[in-house]
């Protein structure tokens, strides 16, 4: 009973760094730049005694989906920290810089930055759509703080105003790249 035990005892030490590293595999798997600007932003949430225990680590605040199969991750600093904290995860105004990276080969590639997103993300998948790396994207639903061309807010005198006139927009993947249209 005893050889049984320290069996048992000895594969649960030798497996838990396993399970460990695969907490945070598509972390490690990004650019180097890209996982210390992760690391920087979750470092600088929980500096902030509100917030410092809904800060991520590892893969988790890392939204995974796959790209018409292509293993894919949004990056967002509010789902990173856990929240908005003016001045840390996004500005006063709510914005922050959104970012989604595709794995091209063994290459991740940014697909998309934007730094006008502001609010929540809905992030809607293709119902059915499973693969090895995760569900299909159907689109993301974004507010705009200052539109782009395809997805056009108005201007308006203030800063105030102008969150007034944010536009909500669907972001899609065509294959290529990301496009924009008014909901």
């Amino acid at each position: 009973m005893k050889k049984l035990l320290a069996a048992i005892a000895l594969s649960i030490v030798v497996a838990t760094p396993a399970v460990a590293e695969n907490e945070d595999r598509v972390l490690r798997s990004l650019p180097t730049d890209v996982q210390k600007d992760i690391e920087e932003t979750r470092a600088s949430c929980r500096s902030i005694d509100e917030i410092k225990d809904k800060v991520t680590s590892g893969d988790e605040g890392l939204t995974q989906f796959t790209l018409r199969g292509r293993q894919a991750v949004l990056i967002d600093p509010v789902i990173l920290c856990g929240e908005c904290y003016h001045g840390y995860s996004c500005d006063n105004r709510g914005e922050r810089s959104v970012r989604v990276y595709a794995l091209f080969g063994s290459a991740w590639r940014m697909v998309l930055a934007n730094k006008t997103i502001t609010g929540d993300i809905f992030v809607s998948y293709v119902p059915g759509k499973y693969g090895p790396e995760g569900q299909e994207l159907n689109a993301l639903v974004v507010d705009l703080f200052f539109g782009n061309k395809e997805c056009p807010t108005r201007s308006a005198p203030t800063m105030s105003a102008q969150w007034y006139e944010k536009r909500s927009c669907v972001v899609r993947w065509n294959g290529i790249k990301f496009t924009y249209r008014p909901l």
